[in-house]
């Protein structure tokens, strides 16, 4: 049975006392949301706009 990938999303997460971001989508749907369910499309980031962009750009290429 093939896995259902989730959209492309961003994470935040602090890193020192700096929030960071990401682009992440889930890797199964069906299954808990958790680090080794996370499939990362960009390493973190101050930027979130540019994690957005990211995010919104393979959500495009997915047709979502």
């Amino acid at each position: 049975m093939e896995q259902k990938h989730g959209p492309w999303r961003v994470a935040s997460n602090l890193i020192g006392d700096k929030k960071m971001y990401a682009a992440y989508r889930l890797i199964d749907i069906d299954a808990i949301d958790h680090s080794g369910n996370r499939e990362y499309a960009s390493e973190f980031m101050a930027d979130r706009d540019k994690a957005r962009d990211i995010a919104d750009r393979l959500n495009a290429e997915a047709g979502r």
